[in-house]
């Protein structure tokens, strides 16, 4: 795999030339061994290694500082996992609830157990091993390093003895060349001051060559030496950083490993939290609670009265308890929202009601029947008895909740509680050229059976208990608009209070509980609108009829 060229930030970016020169500065040699790398005219060979084993050593200690606040950062992670794990969750509850709640304490315990495990494992086996080897390069450094730094300051120390002894024989030779020069053309007391000078220039200059040849053979004599320590140091330098570079390769992969290990171990926690929530129904738990706690159907009426008979003089006999079943219809006004989006990342539900996680199970349940929470939030809503939205009362009519009432009780005696009452159906409608229009629906949605176009007609009668009603139930009233709305707008919601099927394609099925965003309210009765779940909702098909409907 090839690395791209990045421009570099180090200690080392002044001494970026190599890529600058005009030349080849291996002057074709195929080595790239540091013993034969680091030469050249110049120390910039030696100021690059000196640099760059210091930039190693500091590198691995900040490599070591790392490990120690990663773990540090884990230790106390897991321990406040291990506070929370201790808490006090649920003690109160019963069932799969109960259950659930336990496994979430039982797996967050291990959670702790293991970020525990992973802060252990950073500090033994990644921060200490880090530490041994800044160690080894901290003894390098002081033991090799140091020593080869002095012989290369002596080195530098007679590099400036031969240059100003070089320099000083420089300037007496072209002194006597000069003066030399002025003695041919200069007579009498000018020649002999001349000649004077000439003679010292001359005592000078034998004194300097002197001096230049000593301090020539000096740094001549150290140089094989030093070509020698330059070259074990070189090789001790790479050996020291192929290590460093295949530790720090081993250290970060173990890391990685460490690191993965633990959010496999997260993720499977998750799982089995997950798993046992499959099992948690909440009509289930209810159930169970009324079976293993409930305190009967019986309800006692109130004692009555029984005065004392002065004239008899007997006591009044005990009486007897008088009890009567609970017959009650449930009144639910529970609406199903979703706290947690079902179908995201983590967990989705199938069409079939089943639950798809993210490892790409499915979880059915035990009990024969799917979990198939609603798609989205509203989508589906809880059984519960529907209200007739009357007519604004007149004079002549009783209060509203009167009629509320005595529908109750008529329904309770003659029927079961929640049948639609018994009302005149509206009269037939019109057709209009605004109302009725058939929208072809998209040819995706059209099939071989499609049903025929319908003329706007009377409106249908809904079923109850699998018979027709025997009286067509009244359209609802739509609350009044304060300010007007634009085409398409939705103007309220109603909620189906039974099932309808579509008979032509631009009319939608829907089933009791359904939420329906209201369009338009046509004085026909066949109302447009959309449900609120987006999933079940069919282009082209937005007319429903009115009085299966109530205001929501």
């Amino acid at each position: 795999m090839s690395v791209l060229a990045q421009a570099s930030t180090t200690s080392l970016s002044r001494y970026n030339t190599a890529q600058g020169s005009a030349g080849d500065p291996q002057y074709g040699s195929t080595s790239r061994d540091f013993c034969n790398s680091f030469w050249g005219p110049g120390d910039d060979g030696v100021n690059i290694l000196f640099s760059r084993m210091r930039g190693a050593t500091k590198t691995t200690d900040e490599l070591r500082q790392f490990w120690n606040e990663r773990a540090l950062i884990e230790e106390q992670y897991a321990t406040r996992m291990a506070a929370l794990a201790k808490s006090a969750l649920g003690g109160e509850e019963i069932g799969e609830l109960r259950n659930s709640l336990d496994t979430l304490r039982l797996e967050t315990e291990k959670q702790s157990a293991s970020h525990s495990s992973l802060a252990a494992s950073i500090r033994s086996n990644l921060e200490s091993q880090t530490s041994m080897m800044h160690a080894k390069q901290v003894n390098h450094r002081r033991n090799v390093q140091a020593a080869v730094e002095k012989k290369f300051k002596a080195k530098q120390t007679h590099e400036s003895y031969v240059a100003k002894a070089k320099e000083k024989y420089d300037g007496d030779c072209k002194r006597i060349q000069t003066l030399s020069a002025q003695c041919a053309s200069l007579q009498g007391k000018d020649l002999e001051r001349a000649q004077l000078k000439l003679r010292r220039a001359q005592q000078t200059v034998q004194a300097n060559e002197m001096d230049f040849s000593n301090f020539t053979q000096a740094l001549l004599d150290m140089t094989p030496g030093w070509e020698a320590d330059w070259k074990d140091f070189c090789d001790a330098c790479q050996d020291l950083e192929e290590d460093r570079l295949e530790f720090m390769k081993d250290t970060l992969w173990a890391y990685a490993n460490d690191i993965s290990t633990v959010c496999v171990n997260d993720d499977s926690s998750c799982e089995r939290i997950r798993q046992v929530l499959d099992n948690l129904e909440a009509e289930r738990d209810v159930e169970n609670f009324v079976v293993k706690y409930g305190t009967g159907n019986l309800i006692s009426d109130p004692a009555t009265f029984v005065p004392y008979d002065v004239h008899d003089g007997a006591l009044p006999s005990e009486q007897v308890p008088i009890t009567r079943p609970a017959q009650f219809n449930r009144i639910s006004r529970r609406v199903v929202t979703h706290y947690t989006q079902y179908h995201g990342e983590g967990s989705q539900h199938l069409e079939d009601g089943s639950r798809h996680h993210g490892d790409g199970t499915h979880h059915h349940h035990e009990n024969g029947h799917q979990s198939s929470p609603p798609e989205s939030p509203g989508a589906q809503i809880w059984a519960q008895e529907p209200q007739p939205i009357r007519q604004p009362p007149v004079a002549s009519q009783p209060h509203p909740q009167q009629l509320i009432y005595q529908a109750r009780r008529s329904s309770h005696h003659n029927g079961p509680l929640g049948a639609p009452p018994n009302m005149d159906p509206p009269p037939a409608p019109s057709q209009t050229p605004l109302q009725r229009q058939h929208v072809p629906p998209p040819v995706s949605i059209l099939t071989a059976t499609a049903k025929p176009n319908r003329v706007s007609g009377p409106l249908p009668i809904p079923m109850s208990h699998n018979q027709p009603l025997e009286e067509q139930p009244p359209m609802p009233t739509p609350p009044p608009q304060t300010e007007p709305q634009e085409t398409g707008a939705v103007l309220f919601y109603v909620k189906a209070l039974y099932d309808y099927t579509a008979s032509i394609e631009e009319e939608f099925d829907f089933q009791a509980g359904d939420v329906i965003a209201v369009t338009s309210t046509p004085d026909d009765g066949w109302w447009s609108g959309e449900l609120l779940d987006e999933a079940r909702r069919e282009e082209g098909r937005h007319i429903f009829p009115s009085n299966f409907v109530c205001l929501f």
